[in-house]
């Protein structure tokens, strides 16, 4: 028969080993939820961009006004960049909605480049060779607008100052 001793011995072990393992969890838990912290927060901030960016329907000035208008803002006559001597005016981006929106949203808050199947992944759709090229081609197209840029062959990321986050392997440009 075992002694009462060697038995709470045995028991106070177990409780030592248990609490070890619980601590080590609690740590990775913590650390767990600074990421899911900066993640929520980072979402946010490109939540109210493209909030910001939806909503603003009408052009910022005079010589935007005038190129929605068809006209030259520095006065009458051909109204190509080439021919009128300066450099030509960045367009708006185009509106997003649906996947669009969805994969901005997400790579504006991805703390490393994607690929088109990570995103695909991260939407929740089915990971099959359709849905990876299709949104392949949705991403090189939200590069052609402005909202996203291709820094490697296949890696895609939000464009600097789309939402003031330029993601890793990003160049910050003004």
């Amino acid at each position: 028969m075992t002694s009462l001793l060697a038995k709470l011995e045995r028991a106070e072990g177990s409780a030592r080993q248990q609490c070890a393992e619980l601590s080590g969890q609690m740590a990775e838990l913590q650390e767990r939820l600074a990421v899911a912290e900066r993640r929520l927060e980072r979402l946010s901030i490109a939540r109210e961009e493209l909030t910001a960016l939806e909503a603003a329907d009408e052009p910022a000035d005079a010589a935007e006004a005038g190129e929605a208008a068809g006209t030259h803002p520095h006065g009458a006559g051909d109204t190509t960049p080439e021919t009128a001597g300066h450099a030509e005016v960045p367009q708006e981006r185009p509106a997003l909605r649906g996947l669009r929106k969805d994969a901005v949203v997400l790579l504006a808050s991805s703390d490393k480049p994607l690929r088109a199947r990570d995103v695909v992944r991260a939407l929740g759709q089915q990971d099959v060779r359709g849905q990876v090229e299709g949104m392949r081609a949705r991403l090189k197209r939200l590069v052609d607008d402005g909202w996203l840029a291709e820094r490697e062959q296949g890696l895609f990321t939000i464009e600097a100052g789309v939402n003031g986050f330029a993601g890793e392997g990003s160049a910050a440009t003004s």
